[in-house]
């Protein structure tokens, strides 16, 4: 019966977490629109996780996690009338703090860009689910974690590609990134 709880409790905590980031998301940060002669664009987001409980699935720690994930999506033609996707993320200043259980230890983002590329083709609007991940790195001992947002990019005759944040959760194997026609 405790454990049934516990699970539920992560369920809980793990959905209201997912509510938060997908709250979180700031917008358009830049956005770097076609012009005649190269048909292509690079447009930035930042995603904000704002300071919130996750559980660590992996080892059942508690921790307080903030930060900010920055996406870049860079369009460019490709010769049979489709474009090459060029997707990057990166998490420059994602922290946390293990608040339970004792001790305390924090975990960092990784910081390191992770990039996949995709050739979106006619007819427009052209749109794939992107998945990138961010590995979460405990400063003691405790496994690593991972950040997975999947992210809907749509990719529009003109060569421009807008990203939108669709969902986030938690994993304790890194995943790889990918993108598939949706």
């Amino acid at each position: 019966m405790e454990a049934e709880e516990q699970r539920g409790r992560r369920r809980g905590r793990i959905a209201t977490v997912m509510l938060g980031i997908a709250g979180a998301v700031l917008a358009l940060v830049t956005a770097a629109p076609a012009d005649a002669k190269s048909q292509g664009s690079t447009v930035q987001i930042t995603i904000n996780v704002p300071a919130m409980v996750v559980d660590n699935l992996c080892n059942a720690d508690v921790v307080n996690l903030s930060g900010d994930m920055t996406i870049t999506t860079t369009t460019t033609p490709a010769r049979n009338g489709a474009y090459t996707v060029r997707t990057s993320a990166v998490a420059n200043n994602l922290r946390g703090q293990r608040i339970a259980p004792p001790p305390m230890i924090g975990y960092r983002g990784d910081d390191r860009e992770n990039t996949y590329s995709y050739i979106a083709p006619p007819p427009y609007p052209s749109t794939h689910q992107v998945v990138h991940w961010t590995a979460l790195i405990p400063e003691g001992n405790a496994p690593r974690m991972y950040l997975v947002l999947v992210i809907r990019e749509t990719t529009t005759a003109d060569g421009t590609t807008i990203p939108v944040f669709e969902r986030a959760y938690l994993v304790c194997k890194q995943p790889a990134c990918s993108a598939k026609k949706v």
